[in-house]
């Protein structure tokens, strides 16, 4: 099984329109509520640096309490959501860019703010952003970061598995989710089922789909034929509870100003706003 990067599987999302950075989360009251804390967090700030900016929130929030702003993202049609929204709202301040979010294309001590929603879990390295954004961040700089408390999926602290058929716009697939403690991290699998055999034709029949929709199933890997496994990757997530991600704020030279722990979009998230020491 081979290994894909954490943001194939958001160009997926972004090709069939499952983030409308025009009238999506921005009008919703949970996007209403992370959008005032990004603001609360940068407003007035020279320069600011959306790391990871996806199909534009809260970078478009953003454009009218900052001076500057930039959005960096390594997925071009997620950039091209972005593009769009900004375009639709004539917003003059902002630029987006194309790059590697563990290996910044700014000099040192460019911004001094920074947004970083969800973008930790996103990426193989945590620790190599963090460090990035250290590198380009002016003494005292502000970061304000949106991340999921993962506790929520550890009621009992122990491991946890979820299976699902889905079907997208590649076909049907069971998709595989280890949920892991110790450290927190999660291992999606996915395997693609063949259309033209009988398993997945049986299968897609006892199941009726459609793209975008997700069942719960009782179906393994290992319960697959051979024949009917068109394609199988996976790739691998970091998650952080409120201790283990301000330790890593913390290894990269910042320190907490607030945090606390909230519902947005029915999931607990870490609101943190740090500065670089």
């Amino acid at each position: 099984m081979r290994r894909t990067p954490i943001w194939h599987h958001y160009e997926r999302l972004a090709a069939r329109s499952d983030f409308d950075g025009v009238s999506g989360p921005l009008s919703s009251e949970e996007g209403d509520l992370e959008g005032d804390f990004f603001r609360s967090a940068l407003g007035g700030r020279e320069r600011v640096l959306d790391v990871g900016c996806g199909p534009g929130v809260p970078l478009i929030g953003l454009a009218g309490c900052v001076e500057s702003l930039c959005g960096i993202d390594v997925a071009p049609a997620m950039l091209s959501v972005a593009r769009q929204s900004i375009a639709v709202r004539n917003i003059a301040n902002a630029w987006l860019i194309r790059g590697s979010v563990e290996a910044l294309p700014f000099a040192d001590g460019s911004f001094d703010g920074f947004a970083v929603s969800g973008t930790l879990e996103s990426v193989d390295d945590p620790d190599a952003v963090l460090s990035e954004i250290a590198r380009v961040a002016v003494p005292g700089a502000t970061a304000a970061s949106l991340e999921w408390d993962i506790r929520h999926k550890f009621p009992d602290g122990t491991p946890r598995i979820e299976r699902w058929l889905r079907r997208e716009s590649e076909g049907l697939f069971l998709q595989v989710t280890h949920w892991l403690p110790d450290p927190y991290r999660a291992r999606h699998e996915r395997y693609l089922l063949d259309p033209a055999s009988e398993f997945a034709r049986q299968t897609a029949n006892r199941h009726p789909l459609e793209e975008g929709e997700r069942v719960a199933t009782e179906l393994k890997p290992e319960d697959l034929p051979a024949e009917a496994v068109l394609d199988s990757y996976y790739n691998v997530e970091t998650h952080f509870d409120p201790a283990t991600l301000a330790e890593a704020f913390d290894r990269a030279g910042f320190e907490p100003v607030e945090e606390r722990v909230q519902d947005s979009f029915g999931v607990p998230h870490i609101f943190s706003v740090l500065r670089r020491r």
